[in-house]
């Protein structure tokens, strides 16, 4: 049996009852792979179960205001992603009547739609044999055929891209690549792959060595960098001050309890936080003293963050610019915060 028929079989068993696999409906599909993107499948799917509770149609996503559709996306992170998919269900409701197009260089033009995207729509919503490479299938391929070219050099990627493409049974894309990329996430994973019981381990080089995680190879390997943060819970007779960060900027449009990143080295003290308080309204009002709330990790493109947390209670509250407001804890819900600034309303 070739490697194709043996992949295809385990999958038509093992394949996880997933959604958006029930119907195959283009505008799940491309909601599932966006999401996919950002995080781990189990993290994923409540998510896309409440995005499709709320805006279960394009036209319903497209006449969503923004702070809505960025409600949704909370804690999922890239918000420029969500925006994305809300731009382009409105062109698509404007050039196409609402109907999801199915013409591949159509669904690349799309805002934020690039030819991963546009490959997973266009295989799995529409069955066209467009190959799929992302991270599970960089593994797969790169096990299959013991490959030792790095993956994260540019001109090495489209060697996966082309195997994958010819490894497609024609008419049979959409199973085929799901198929590899459920491979890569219930056996052949980044650690202790489950080579026993693999449906293709016949075929696959890696699997003939002492060691099969020796692949994939990487060439660059980012370190992290540590940063140091503070935020603050501005609150006045039950209610709390939050401001909405700039458009443009990193999670730009998100709302935040005052946050700022402190210089390297510095040492975190009620004194210093107090003085920033203080800037933060031009000195106009007075604060009892500052209460720790909590610390907070966050990751986040190579960078590993510690937030510390103070409370501090305000005597006379301000509004001191139009992207600030004082709201009360039952209206939070009506805000996109980052994750980060989740976890500090859960300290309230």
């Amino acid at each position: 049996m070739i490697f194709q028929s043996c992949l295809l079989e385990w999958f038509e068993k093992n394949q996880r009852p997933l959604p958006w696999r029930k119907h195959y409906r283009p505008y799940e599909v491309w909601v599932s792979e966006i999401m996919l993107q950002q995080t781990q499948m189990d993290m994923a799917l409540p998510y896309f179960k409440r995005w499709m509770k709320e805006l279960p149609t394009l036209k319903t996503l497209a006449e969503s205001d923004e702070k809505k559709v960025l409600k949704l996306w909370e804690g999922l992170g890239y918000y420029s992603r969500a925006r994305n998919i809300h731009k382009s269900a409105k062109e698509i409701v404007k050039k196409h009547d609402g109907i999801f197009p199915e013409d591949f260089d159509t669904i690349l033009a799309l805002k934020g739609v690039g030819r991963y995207t546009a490959g997973a729509i266009a295989s799995i919503a529409f069955n066209q044999d467009k190959p799929i490479v992302d991270g599970n299938v960089l593994r797969v391929l790169s096990r299959l055929y013991a490959i030792k070219k790095p993956i994260d050099v540019s001109k090495n990627k489209s060697l996966f891209w082309k195997l994958q493409e010819k490894l497609i049974p024609k008419g049979k894309a959409r199973y085929f690549n799901q198929a590899m990329m459920e491979l890569g996430a219930l056996v052949c994973t980044t650690q202790n792959p489950s080579c026993a019981i693999c449906p293709v381990k016949k075929f696959c080089k890696a699997a003939k060595t002492s060691d099969p995680e020796n692949y994939p190879v990487k060439q660059n390997r980012k370190k992290s960098v540590k940063v140091t943060a503070s935020a603050l819970v501005l609150q006045n007779k039950g209610k709390y001050l939050i401001r909405l960060r700039p458009l443009g900027g990193m999670m730009g449009g998100l709302w935040e309890f005052p946050e700022w990143k402190l210089t390297k080295n510095t040492p975190m003290n009620a004194s210093q936080i107090l003085n920033k308080t203080k800037r933060l309204a031009n000195n106009e009002f007075s604060t009892e003293p500052l209460e720790f709330l909590g610390t907070i990790k966050r990751n986040y493109t190579h960078h590993l963050e510690t937030m510390h947390v103070f409370r501090a209670h305000l005597t006379q509250p301000i509004l001191h610019s139009r992207s600030a407001k004082w709201v009360a804890k039952a209206d939070f819900k009506k805000y996109p915060f980052s994750s980060a600034h989740v976890k500090i309303s859960s300290f309230l």
